[in-house]
């Protein structure tokens, strides 16, 4: 005889469920009665609105990517808003665009997830992924003639790269020899970017 699951909305009321439905409940994370949902993105350091819509449109990120670069940048010893644009440029699919590999963000980040590129050699497919200074980003072999890198490496002028990336265009490599200053990225060199401590909400 199958055991049913019983589900209690409230403490006085229950309801017998379908052995089928009572198995799904129990591998659910937060089943009905239980408190909890997704994460939440770290607070603790903010921008202001603007600022927001200016960074996620040129990076392309989500709300809680921003937030959770945001706060990580505030805590780092140092400038925090040197240390935002370090970690902003210093993602995998920001590189790749600034290298001439990709024409946009979005065309890097789907170049990147579909393991189009090595760092020193080793395979990485998430966009998210900073690269350290000394790391060489490498175009995978089998890749190198396929149509959305040809087309980009044709477009993309060699004067174009950042003083920051060495791009070598006949190996199909670019090397990340130090990290971004914030007066080198043309995409937040007009931004009057600050990140500041976040005010405590009055209750």
């Amino acid at each position: 005889m199958a055991v049913r699951t019983k589900v209690h909305p409230s403490p006085t009321d229950e309801f017998p469920l379908h052995p089928a439905y009572g198995f799904r409940m129990r591998r659910q994370r937060h089943p009905i009665g239980v408190r909890g949902g997704p994460r939440r993105a770290p607070r603790g350091y903010e921008l202001s609105d603007s600022d927001q819509r200016q960074v996620r449109a040129a990076y392309g990120l989500r709300m809680r990517q921003l937030a959770r670069a945001v706060v990580t940048a505030g805590r780092q010893p140092g400038d925090a808003t040197e240390n935002l644009i370090g970690q902003l440029e210093q993602r995998m699919d920001s590189l790749v665009h600034r290298a001439g590999f990709a024409p946009s963000v979005d065309a890097a980040r789907d170049l990147v997830a579909h393991n189009t590129f090595t760092i020193d050699g080793g395979k990485v497919n998430r966009p998210s992924y900073l690269v350290q200074p000394g790391q060489t980003i490498e175009v995978r072999r089998d890749r190198q003639c396929r149509a959305p890198v040809a087309v980009a490496m044709a477009e993309h002028a060699d004067e174009d790269a950042p003083p920051y990336l060495e791009v070598r265009p006949e190996r199909f490599t670019a090397t990340l020899t130090r990290e971004p200053r914030r007066q080198e990225v043309p995409a937040l060199r007009d931004i009057p970017l600050a990140v500041r401590a976040e005010e405590p909400i009055a209750r």
